[in-house]
């Protein structure tokens, strides 16, 4: 099965699932183990159908991940709240403190953006690694190398090029 076809289905289970339940609570590795796919193609079918306004998703890194399904009247609300945004005119400090409550960390929209890129990593002690990104935490980047795959703790890190 191609990746296309992988990635469409992991996004087919996800609407299932939300379509009868509602809400997903758990973590990535545990939804790529229920959809038989890895946690990179199940990003990408959550930040896709994030896109598209289907669901909602709240990620916390090491605290797991929840899916809700969005709905008509909280779309009603936001469409409600825009329109008296745009009639009361909001002090600067508003929008900064709004912004830092929306704003992901730099490091993890760096990291996501790699996911399945090649990246090339040096490493305190001065070692070269070269090689994909395949996933991340609050800790380690796993990725892939000449002999198979490589777990590299973030601490042992000095510079992540890619391009």
């Amino acid at each position: 099965m191609s990746a296309v076809a992988k990635h469409e289905m992991v996004k087919n289970w996800i609407r299932q699932y939300l379509k009868e339940f509602g809400e997903y609570t758990g973590t990535f590795e545990e939804l790529a183990n229920l959809t038989k796919t890895s946690s990179y193609l199940v990003k990408k079918a959550i930040n896709e159908l994030e896109e598209e306004g289907f669901l909602t998703a709240e990620s916390k890194r090491g605290k797991g991940l929840t899916l809700k399904l969005k709905d008509k009247e909280s779309e009603e609300i936001t469409v409600q709240k825009k329109t008296t945004e745009e009639t009361e005119p909001k002090k600067e400090e508003e929008i900064k403190q709004e912004k830092k409550k929306r704003k992901i960390s730099l490091q993890d929209e760096v990291l996501s953006s790699l996911l399945g890129k090649d990246i090339t990593v040096f490493l305190v002690s001065g070692t070269r690694l070269e090689g994909k990104l395949l996933d991340f935490d609050n800790f380690t980047l796993s990725m892939t190398a000449p002999k198979g795959r490589s777990l590299v703790y973030k601490h042992a890190i000095a510079t992540i090029i890619y391009g």
